[in-house]
């Protein structure tokens, strides 16, 4: 079987993960196959190299080619995009998708738009689903951040009857085991921190304060250091991230950055990501920002304290009742922050059983519904 798939494939390293982890789901379902990677970054409206692609008729013609069209994962029904014939990221041209033959599976999709919504984009996505919706050779699945209460709160509940909700792949993801980057044998805390998501929307919070947000978070890192003796490791996901990592190391102690902390590498695509989750595998404690800090963790059955910057960390979650193990980063959150932390370190074995069977039962039901989707789009191993 021979696969197109379209997704971002670089410049995220939660993304990569991502689909690694679809990449091992499609491993239980079919045994000879074949996936053509498509960057979807060049189907952008802000992207203008040579090589810039779009959801055309030519686009049609070559997915017509393979014998599954998947596009995902990834936020791509968030529906803010400017000057989009859908709305969204997935800006297929007027009466295209008539055209296609092949099966086409969104899957691990977001829709949970974080920035303000142009007028008539809902108008537009409503169009969009509709055609969707329609076609028997077309499957949606959702990922588990929200995604459902954006059809239920503003785009229309009954389009939920043509989707499915499934864990995002991210949960599916295993890191290559890699020996240990660090080898004084100090064990450590692996922190991912974002700037980019602070001023983004959120229905769970009000505004961040940014000083303030970097002032919890060092209050929050010198507690861990000093009173549980760990060390820090800052793993960035994005190039983006650095940026939040340098204005944090401006609140903190010279003496503890100079002794306890270290800055992981920006490293990109699968390679980059592997190393970066062995860095977070090999912890003993995580606290994530970034929606696949906490996806690829919690898949991990890591000790882990979600910093709910967005609405998507947040429902990860609770949509698993994992409620305790996440602050909504706003206001004073340090002393919860550190209090919940304590908590997943010292917890019993008995709560960890069911943290892990709260996720492996969440997994079994997702390979349950992509083998249903697989099936009613006709592709078999």
């Amino acid at each position: 079987m021979r696969i197109l798939h379209v997704a971002s494939f670089l410049g995220n390293i939660g993304d990569n993960a991502s689909h690694m982890g679809f990449k091992r789901i499609i491993d239980s379902f079919f045994s000879k196959y074949e996936i053509h990677r498509m960057e979807i970054r060049k189907f952008y409206k802000s992207y203008t190299l040579k090589d810039k692609c779009e959801f055309n008729e030519g686009f049609i013609d070559y997915a017509n080619t393979f014998d599954l069209l998947v596009i995902g994962g990834g936020g791509f029904l968030d529906y803010w995009v400017k000057d989009s014939f859908t709305g969204t990221t997935i800006d297929f041209f007027p009466g295209v998708l008539k055209k296609l033959t092949t099966p086409m599976l969104i899957t691990s999709i977001g829709c949970n738009p974080h920035r303000e919504v142009p007028e008539g984009n809902i108008t537009k996505f409503r169009r969009f689903l509709d055609e969707l919706c329609a076609r028997p050779n077309i499957k949606i699945a959702l990922r588990n951040d929200g995604s459902v209460n954006s059809f239920k709160d503003e785009i229309g509940e009954h389009y939920l009857e043509y989707m499915e909700e499934i864990l995002d792949n991210g949960y599916f993801y295993e890191p290559v085991e890699l020996d240990p980057i660090f080898t004084n044998g100090k064990r450590y805390v692996a922190v991912n921190i974002t700037s980019d998501q602070l001023t983004m929307k959120s229905n769970s919070r009000g505004n961040i304060d940014t000083a303030r947000y970097y002032e919890e978070l060092s209050k929050s890192l010198t507690y861990l250091i000093s009173q549980e003796d760990f060390d820090v490791v800052l793993v960035p996901h994005i190039y983006s991230d650095l940026r939040a990592i340098s204005d944090l190391l401006v609140t903190m102690d010279d003496f503890l950055i100079r002794r306890h902390v270290t800055i992981a590498p920006c490293i990109q695509y699968d390679k980059g990501a592997n190393l970066l989750f062995s860095i977070y595998k090999n912890s003993g404690l995580v606290l994530g920002m970034r929606y696949h800090a906490n996806v690829c963790n919690m898949a991990m059955v890591k000790p882990i304290v979600g910093l709910a910057a967005l609405d998507r960390v947040q429902y990860a979650y609770d949509s698993l009742n994992l409620n305790d193990r996440y602050v909504t980063v706003a206001g004073s959150f340090s002393d919860e922050l550190v209090s919940k932390a304590s908590k997943t370190l010292h917890e019993t074995e008995e709560s960890v059983n069911k943290y892990r069977q709260s996720i492996d039962l969440a997994k079994k039901r997702t390979l349950k519904i992509y083998g249903q989707m697989f099936s009613q789009l006709g592709v078999a191993g």
